[in-house]
């Protein structure tokens, strides 16, 4: 009989999956769309604008594209390994989406699968703002254990400038583990294909009791500028910054600095 843990594991994988078959039709439809008609392809410009490339906030809102796919890679001084992202968002029907991806954080690391779905609840067009709210599941959380992420997402753009916010809550699905994150984010359109910004995040332990994970952490802090080059429908960014990070029951923080380059494109 199947546990609720592995059974709510298993669901997201299928959503993960499906993401990816999503993102892979989409480029499919357009390149067929392509040969027939020929129309100009689409660019990345926009979906950088709307922060959907950024390293940590998630962009709140996602009709710049289709369908979109990323790489980012780099290293983390201050967790002492490498760190490794991927994933693919596509569009299921108007403002909902479908993500799926894995990320990767040494030394010791392992692979994380993730998928969440997406949905955008306001535009700033009539609202002021906006909104989009996802609900997910990851793997290997913030607290090294499975758990199901919701997270909210508000944006503004100001004339060339682009401000994020997102707030989300982590809860494990075992040993009644907890988290909270806080990311913030700001891009800002020097050219037409050349974006500027800053981007960071926050995550903290929300259970504390004398029951942890091996080599969790009480908390993390990553924070520092990105650029952003599109090209056609693709799009080359590099972001570094300070990091810092204390485990549980070690009285130090490590500090150091992080580097990640990503390459990404919109179908």
């Amino acid at each position: 009989m199947l546990t609720r843990a592995t059974a709510i594991r298993r669901g997201f994988m299928w959503l993960g999956l499906a993401a990816c078959l999503a993102a892979s039709s989409q480029a499919r439809a357009q390149s067929d769309s392509d040969e027939q008609d020929a129309p100009p392809p689409p660019s990345a410009s926009a979906a950088v604008g709307a922060g959907s490339f950024a390293p940590f906030t998630m962009g709140a809102r996602s009709d710049t594209q289709r369908a979109l796919g990323f790489f980012l890679g780099g290293y983390d001084s201050a967790r002492r390994g490498g760190v490794f992202q991927a994933g693919a968002e596509a569009q299921l029907w108007d403002r909902v989406t479908v993500r799926g991806g894995g990320s990767y954080l040494g030394p010791a690391g392992t692979l994380r699968p993730e998928a969440a779905l997406k949905v955008d609840a306001l535009r700033q067009e009539r609202h002021g703002v906006d909104l989009a709210a996802a609900v997910g599941y990851e793997a290997q959380g913030f607290n090294l254990t499975p758990a199901v992420v919701a997270r909210l997402a508000v944006g503004r753009t100001l004339d060339h400038t682009r401000l994020t916010a997102n707030v989300g809550y982590g809860a494990g699905t075992r040993a009644d583990e907890r988290y909270g994150d806080l990311r913030l984010a700001a891009m800002q359109e020097l050219s037409r294909n050349l974006h500027l910004g800053l981007d960071s995040r926050f995550r903290i332990d929300l259970e504390r009791d004398n029951d942890e994970p091996a080599g969790e952490a009480e908390w993390e802090l990553n924070a520092g500028p990105m650029a952003a080059l599109s090209m056609g429908r693709f799009v080359l960014s590099a972001g570094g910054g300070a990091s810092a990070v204390k485990y549980r029951f070690m009285g130090d923080r490590t500090v150091g600095l992080y580097g990640l380059m990503g390459l990404g494109a919109v179908f």
